[in-house]
């Protein structure tokens, strides 16, 4: 992991963000840039010019208050980091942003306006549903001590495993495997439900080759989102990792998918992997 794309508002959620940011830098080596989007003023009736010019500096200086706390944040944890301010749409300009070749995105779950620390913002939310990137949505500070992997057998879920290998190894990590299967199936035929489980956790511990890594395995059956929200509170994981089967918007939007159900509903970090991650 070389470099870090850490977009900020400011919020409470941002800063924790910020935090864990400078956690992984520090055992990585990664160099940090930190991304915030100035508000653009859009009104609809016009001004006095030295009225919008006040308006426009005092946004203008908002702005290099959050770069510069954010700055002395990684300086005093010496960590390598870069600034950039740029005006525009916040989810479309993070999204523009993160083209260049970033490692992981590290953001808070809710912005400077929602009060609901596990709730997902809409900057958020956008920013995950289009991301190219590894995200990693925080939504309390995070060591990565204590990783949930989810594994279902597929590529997807595979990349998502070694991605969070390698943190793991970085990080000094413990790790479990998470495989859920549906209850309708366990129902029908627990045998049969136990042995495909089994499969799919083996299949992935292969995966892991000759890296040495202690890995618990788990295998539940249930609902998955619900699933593994429960699982990483009973077990005080304080990340979950999970594969993105990549899907287009509109079929995001009309199925769901696991990894954005587990991000809206538990209060645990958590680190989406894209399929071409």
């Amino acid at each position: 992991m070389k470099k870090i794309l850490v977009p900020t508002d400011g919020s409470a959620s941002s800063i924790m963000a910020e935090e864990t940011a400078a956690i992984i830098a520090k055992k990585t080596g990664a160099t940090v840039t930190v991304l915030h989007v100035m508000q653009e003023l859009r009104l609809g009736y016009r001004l006095p010019s030295y009225v919008q010019d006040e308006l426009l500096g005092s946004i203008e200086q908002h702005a290099k208050n959050i770069v510069n706390n954010a700055r002395a944040l990684f300086t005093e944890e010496a960590v390598k980091v870069d600034t950039e301010m740029i005006s525009g749409d916040p989810a479309a300009t993070i999204l523009e942003f993160s083209k260049e070749d970033y490692d992981l995105i590290v953001m808070g779950a809710s912005g400077e306006n929602e009060k609901d620390p596990y709730a997902l913002g809409s900057v958020t939310k956008k920013v995950m549903m289009h991301a190219k990137h590894s995200i990693l949505i925080v939504k309390k500070v995070t060591s990565l001590s204590n990783l949930l992997v989810c594994v279902d057998g597929s590529d997807h879920s595979i990349k998502a495993l070694n991605y969070a290998v390698e943190i793991a190894q970085k990080m000094g990590s413990k790790m479990t495997l998470l495989n859920v299967q549906e209850r309708r199936l366990h129902d029908v035929s627990p045998k049969a439900a136990e042995e495909l489980s089994n499969r799919i956790i083996s299949k992935s511990l292969d995966a892991l080759g000759k890296r040495k890594l202690k890995v618990d395995k788990k295998s539940e059956f249930g609902v998955p989102s619900n699933t593994i929200v429960e699982v990483a509170e009973k077990g005080n994981h304080d990340l979950i990792v999970l594969g993105n089967r990549g899907l287009g918007t509109i079929d995001r939007f009309l199925l769901g998918s696991v990894s954005d159900d587990v991000s809206h509903k538990t209060k645990r970090s958590v680190l989406i992997v894209p399929p071409k991650e």
